[in-house]
């Protein structure tokens, strides 16, 4: 069996992960982080606790990496925009001095 844990393998496993996860959209993970939480909450009310719990752990993490991934889209895109602005703005006062 070959140990999955070796160092050659950890150094590229931030690398690996991100390539992965941002493949999936943002909602995709909101929405399975909701799922989950839902999928918890039915299965302690039908008195499966140990599988309610399991499902619930990964109501947190997916939540946090849609939420995560949404402000970044976000700030990215306003950034952008921001840039592009000021753009605008230094070749209006350009055509205005000259």
């Amino acid at each position: 069996m070959e140990n999955i844990f070796n160092t050659e393998n950890m150094a590229n496993l931030g690398e690996t992960v991100e390539k992965k996860i941002s493949a999936i959209s943002p909602n995709t993970l909101l929405c399975a982080g909701a799922g989950s939480l839902f999928l918890a909450a039915t299965l302690k009310l039908a008195g499966k606790g140990h599988a309610g719990s399991f499902f619930g752990k990964w109501a947190i993490p997916l939540l946090a990496i849609g939420c995560y991934k949404k402000y970044s889209d976000f700030s990215n895109s306003k950034t952008n925009n921001d840039k592009e602005e000021e753009k605008g703005i230094q070749t209006d006062y350009s055509i205005a001095s000259t």
